[in-house]
């Protein structure tokens, strides 16, 4: 609609000439729409930009806290290659094995031995035979089965590392509290596949900086023993830099004896 103090002022300058007034305020309107789509683009490319600041930020805030170099002891089994970090989302280990009814999974207390067979899934595996297995929980596993587990490839230390498993470890003899995971369920093409963490003076170690299960929602204490690692490969320096949380083997089984 035509603006009074448009026509006014384009009246003024052309002699009221009909053609120039009408060419003027055609002209006027043309700029005035080019300058709003302008701001519009330039309103745009600012939330963007912030948008990507925040991306960035986001970016970085998730980047881990270099590890401190400590000292780990050693296991018997193959040596591991070195690194690229693999991590999950730590869920609460209640709602984790909530999940995990009727997959097929199951939950175990046993001795784990490297064989020293490793393969790549995606991600470095060992093998390790179980045996002395006590199923807490899902289809009965057997002494003698072969399981494989995941053992990340991470950057030295004291260089910066992904949150998330840093590798398995075991407790004295070998011992372990496990979740035994179906081929049809996880999709790897090794096979069964387990999670593990150390069983000592019957205690589950729960490692505090990762994995891919949490002790959130279970009494506990702090940890601060040793434990075997694959030699080479830094976990238990990795781990310590956060430390451990020592949760009963007795609390850990009446969870896993609903699934």
């Amino acid at each position: 609609m035509m603006e009074v103090d448009e026509l006014r002022e384009a009246l003024v300058l052309d002699d009221a000439d009909p053609g120039a007034v009408l060419a003027r305020l055609s002209a006027k309107r043309r700029a005035r729409h080019h300058r709003r789509q302008g701001f519009a683009a330039a309103g745009t490319v600012v939330v963007l930009a912030a948008g990507g600041l925040f991306f960035a930020r986001a970016q970085d805030d998730a980047q881990p806290p270099s590890a401190a170099p400590a000292t780990a002891s050693i296991a018997s089994g193959g040596p591991s290659a070195p690194a690229v970090a693999e991590g999950c989302v730590a869920v609460p280990l209640a709602d984790r094995l909530r999940d995990l009814r009727g997959t097929g999974a199951s939950v175990i207390v046993a001795r784990a031995h490297l064989t020293g067979r490793t393969a790549s899934d995606g991600v470095r595996h060992h093998e390790m035979t179980l045996d002395i297995v006590r199923t807490l929980g899902g289809p009965a596993v057997h002494d003698g089965a072969r399981v494989w587990v995941e053992t990340p490839e991470l950057p030295p230390l004291p260089d910066p590392v992904a949150r998330g498993n840093p590798g398995p470890l075991w407790g004295p003899g070998e011992m372990v509290f496990a979740l035994v995971l179906p081929q049809q369920l996880t999709g790897s093409a090794l096979g069964v596949t387990v999670e593990q963490a150390p069983i000592v003076d019957g205690k589950v170690i729960f490692g505090r900086s990762g994995g891919c299960w949490s002790t959130s929602g279970l009494s506990g204490t702090a940890f601060h023993g040793r434990l075997t690692e694959i030699p080479g490969s830094e976990t238990f320096a990795r781990a310590s830099t956060t430390g451990f949380t020592a949760v009963p083997l007795s609390s850990v089984e009446r969870l896993a004896s609903g699934l």
